[in-house]
């Protein structure tokens, strides 16, 4: 009896070894599928180089009708066609060790932990402490952190204006003290004729009445309409869009790429990273 009783104990514990071995190798055969599919993501996103079907003087003659205006560090002003063609060229700027950001792949987060993010916000007005926030939006929307992080500065004054602090709007969309508060980190729907208004009823109309919500819904609009297009992937995309010039762009700020990409640079050198997967998009000869 006790023979038979030690023959089913040994049956068992080796049972219950297969059984580990064979998870062991459930478990490691979805580890090397997830790796597998990183490297084609990334053999996807490697540098490239695109030409468009525009020659550059197209470009430029398009950008001169494209309310594009400029600033003198006091007030605004129509760019001038010397302003323009200083930052609509984009060969000076490829590598620059700050301006080749300006062609950095932005539909990829880079995994960078949400404390390493409040380290960057820290001291940034409203956006400080914001790090899950920030981390949980570039993982939802596969954006590049450090590109959310730096247009959310521009477009905010580091967390100071009044349309990110926060603006009450009532019920009918007017600007009204005793209304609701909400938050606009991204400029979107800011349109300069009424930035502030126009800002605060966007971010009404999609119901950013919370820092993260503004920050998860920024990133999912810039994602949607613009990260996400075949071409407009790249801060210069974004701005100057040279597949359709002077259609569809993020900014009328001619300076707008070139801001950003130098406060990624700031960043990424923090950080003590490298951006990867660049698109140098090259108009036609």
């Amino acid at each position: 009896m006790a023979t038979k009783r030690t023959s089913i104990q040994k049956l068992e514990m080796r049972n219950k070894l297969i059984l580990t071995g064979i998870l062991l190798l459930i478990g490691f055969a979805i580890y090397l599928l997830f790796q597998m599919s990183e490297a084609a993501k990334d053999e996807k996103l490697k540098d490239q180089s695109v030409t468009v079907s525009y020659t550059y003087k197209e470009a430029l003659n398009r950008q001169l009708n494209a309310d594009a205006v400029a600033s003198d560090g006091r007030q605004w002003h129509e760019a001038s066609q010397a302003e323009i063609e200083r930052y609509l060229r984009p060969e000076p700027f490829y590598h620059h060790s700050e301006q080749k950001y300006q062609f950095l792949n932005l539909r990829k987060s880079q995994g960078i932990s949400a404390k390493k993010l409040n380290e960057i916000l820290k001291g940034k007005g409203i956006l400080e402490g914001q790090g899950v926030a920030f981390h949980r939006a570039a993982g939802e929307s596969d954006i590049n952190e450090i590109y959310l992080i730096s247009h959310a500065f521009l477009e905010t004054g580091k967390g100071r204006s009044q349309l990110a602090k926060g603006v009450k709007v009532n019920d009918k969309g007017q600007l009204d003290p005793k209304g609701k508060t909400y938050y606009n980190f991204f400029g979107v729907g800011a349109f300069d004729a009424d930035a502030l208004g126009e800002g605060a009823r966007f971010a009404q109309q999609h119901k950013w009445d919370s820092p993260e919500k503004a920050i998860r819904g920024g990133a999912a609009f810039i994602a949607k309409e613009y990260l996400l297009r075949k071409n407009q992937y790249t801060l210069y995309t974004m701005r100057f869009n040279p597949a359709n010039p002077g259609k569809h762009q993020y900014a009328t700020d001619v300076r707008w790429a070139h801001h950003n990409a130098r406060t990624m640079a700031k960043y990424y050198k923090q950080m003590g990273i490298e951006g990867k997967f660049y698109t140098r998009h090259h108009y036609k000869k």
